[in-house]
This record gives C-alpha cells, structure tokens and sequence, in this order.
C-alpha cells in the first residue's frame, strides 16, 4: 500500500473516530445547550467541593485556553443537588496534567460564512490537528501513545464572528503526563 493512500486512510479513519465520538449536534446543526468537559473520558478527578482540591488558575472561557498552556480537568458534583460543574485549569507544564495545547487554527471561511455545523467543524478540525501532530510531538500519531483531542468554536462564538479558532491538544486517556509533550517522540 502507498504511503499517500495508508495516510488518507489514517485522516479518514482518525477523522470518523473522533467526529463519532464526539458529535452531538442534532440533524439541524443546532448545537446541545449543555457544555461537555474538554477531555472526553479523560475525566479521572471526580469529588464534591469539600474533598477535590484543584490545582492552577480555572479557566472561565474555552478561549483563555493557548498554545503550549497545560491543564487538567476537574468534575464536580454536589451532593445534594447532583448537579454536576466540570472545571478546567491551567497548570505548569512541569506538574503532572491531562493534556498539553500544541497547535491553534484559523478556520478560513470568511465572516459572511454561515456556521458550517458541529459535525463538519469537527472533521475538520481532525484533520488539522493530525497533519500538525508530528511536527509537535515528533513521531506519527500512529506509533504515538498520545491522542489528539480538539476544542472548536461553539455555534455562538462562531456567529458573532469572534472565535474562529481551533485548539489542538494531546493528551493519555485515565493518565497525565509529566512535562511538554514538543519533541518527546512518545
């Protein structure tokens, strides 16, 4: 198999996996109103506000959130109501964290553009973030141990024109790493 075909293979692949497991938009493109954590199953600190203690400065905007940041993500639950808070901070590199931001993207469609849905920004955002993943870590995301997760823009965000930016980020599923991820060839 030529080695431009098994790549296509791989983007095609990667792209279905990753807009399967994280698509959630309804067939009218309108997306969920509940905000799903960043991480998906990477959630391994769960308690209540009296028994998690959080480490670095919380993120209050999907967007505070920047090339070479760290952060970890936190899910709280209150025990009396159940409601459920799910948290992300920002943490030095050199402790212990979920997940390392290694490449940002501009979307190119222009600001007259319609939102071009949850499903289609999701795909490519995949695409992206893979073709970027070698250059960062230094290894195919094929032989990495690592995954690529993406943070795109919400409908909101996209249709007033602000936030076109989408966040690429490697992260262990159930584990942290230790230290940048740029170059560790992991």
């Amino acid at each position: 198999m030529n080695s431009l075909f098994k790549q296509s293979l791989c983007v095609i692949a990667f792209s279905s996996l990753f807009v399967g497991a994280l698509s959630c938009s309804s067939d009218s493109g309108q997306e969920s109103s509940t905000e799903a954590s960043i991480l998906p199953g990477a959630l391994s600190r769960i308690g209540d506000a009296d028994t998690l203690t959080l480490e670095g400065e919380i993120v209050n905007f999907q967007y505070e959130l920047r090339l070479e940041d760290c952060f970890n993500e936190y899910r709280l639950i209150d025990e009396e109501t159940g409601d459920i808070t799910d948290l992300t901070t920002i943490v030095d590199c050199r402790r212990p964290h979920d997940a390392e931001i290694y490449k940002e993207f501009v979307h190119p469609a222009t600001a007259e553009e319609p939102y071009p849905g949850k499903t289609e920004l999701e795909r490519w955002s995949a695409i992206k973030c893979y073709e970027a993943f070698k250059d960062f870590v230094g290894t195919d995301y094929e032989l990495s141990a690592l995954e690529i997760g993406y943070i795109p823009p919400v409908q909101e965000d996209w249709e007033i024109g602000l936030y076109r930016i989408i966040t690429c980020y490697v992260y262990v599923p159930e584990s942290q790493l230790s230290g940048s991820m740029q170059g560790s060839k992991i």
